[in-house]
């Protein structure tokens, strides 16, 4: 049945409504801001301390969600700086590094991460942004450790054209000079951005040592150094307790640390932050080992593939040796554990950016510095 040619029929376009210039721009960009936080809004929070957290928005397709206490740290900072005596231009400067300039970081930090995981093949699920950094959530299911590696190192990369940037804006305004320590004379009222420059470069090059050098589950450094295990032909189990052995002792220096600068003057309050990082690290450690005690490193996604492998080898040989016992007439009474275990659930992996904390307390000690000088 066709419908007539005229007025109605499939054929005629639909009439066209005057709109006012620009209007369709604003709709549409409008709509993009709404698409964007609805994303954001479609990640669910994980029961525990992510639970506290919102979605603030979406950048690059990847849900950024923040934590309820993350002004936290701004006003620890504020009062340590306070307490030192650095006057409300000290305060101000601390509120801005340990605020949005030490946010964006961190941000930058995990998208390093999240950029090089898609460059592997694998879905970044969302970035949360707590007191103590940020953590970066990924899909790693099948990842092997040479790709561990690139997108653990990815993240403490990005903090070295950050030190070039701040480098290069400390030359613009400290007259040509680049310095790691506040000089004799310096005053927030006259040198504030000079000042800003020298804690932010700090702050990176601390951001940059700590997740490199300091081996404990699960900061990059300790996913760098278990996967480097792994690919020296290390067993899954001996990878995980070497990772446990070298992760304690990281947590009581940290503890040490935290107790003696909460017994000291110069930011006494932000040490408070640190004991909670090293308390943090310990819950990590003792999951980490209670896994291994369990049989359940295979639930890790940073084991989860090395395991995969092994028990995929230990079944091969388990095959060759049973067909070789029928061979000779031999009896198969031992039957080894045929294939791999399902992980239930989403399969995904935090990469850590946790330097946050002891950029705060180097911002606070700069402060102090500075206190002294003038």
């Amino acid at each position: 049945l066709k419908l007539p040619s005229g007025r109605g029929s499939a054929a005629s376009p639909a009439p066209r409504v005057p709109r006012a210039p620009g209007r369709g721009r604003l709709l549409l960009g409008l709509e993009g801001v709404a698409m964007a936080a609805a994303q954001a809004a479609q990640v669910q929070p994980r029961p525990g301390f992510e639970g506290w957290s919102f979605p603030v928005c979406s950048v690059r397709g990847v849900p950024v969600r923040v934590h309820a206490f993350l002004p936290l740290s701004m006003v620890l900072s504020a009062a340590s700086a306070a307490a030192v005596g650095v006057g409300m231009m000290g305060v101000l400067c601390a509120v801005l590094v340990s605020g949005p300039l030490l946010l964006l970081t961190v941000l930058v930090h995990e998208f390093g991460h999240v950029l090089a995981a898609r460059q592997c093949g694998f879905a970044p699920d969302h970035i949360l942004l707590w007191p103590l950094g940020g953590l970066a959530y990924i899909s790693k299911d099948g990842i092997t450790p040479r790709q561990q590696i690139y997108v653990s190192s990815m993240g403490p990369a990005t903090h070295l054209p950050m030190m070039a940037l701040w480098a290069v804006a400390m030359l613009a305004f400290n007259g040509g000079r680049v310095q790691l320590a506040p000089s004799l004379g310096w005053r927030y009222t006259t040198h504030f951005v000079p000042i800003v420059c020298l804690m932010m470069l700090v702050n990176n090059m601390a951001m940059l040592l700590f997740n490199l050098l300091v081996p404990c589950i699960p900061l990059d450094c300790s996913q760098i150094f278990v996967s480097l295990l792994l690919m020296c032909g290390c067993q899954v189990d001996f990878a995980a307790k070497i990772m446990v052995f070298v992760s304690i002792p990281v947590v009581c220096v940290l503890i040490g640390l935290s107790i003696w600068g909460m017994l000291g003057t110069v930011a006494s309050l932000s040490s408070s932050m640190n004991l909670v990082l090293a308390f943090w690290l310990g819950v990590q450690t003792w999951q980490l080992h209670q896994a291994r005690m369990q049989g359940l490193l295979s639930a890790m996604p940073l084991f989860a593939t090395a395991m995969a492998q092994q028990n995929a080898a230990a079944a091969q040989e388990g095959a060759a040796g049973s067909s070789q016992a029928r061979t000779f007439g031999g009896s198969n009474k031992f039957k080894p554990f045929e294939g791999t275990g399902n992980v239930l659930g989403r399969t995904t992996n935090s990469e850590v950016c946790l330097g946050s904390v002891v950029a705060v307390a180097l911002s606070l000690a700069i402060a102090a510095q500075v206190a002294a000088a003038q």
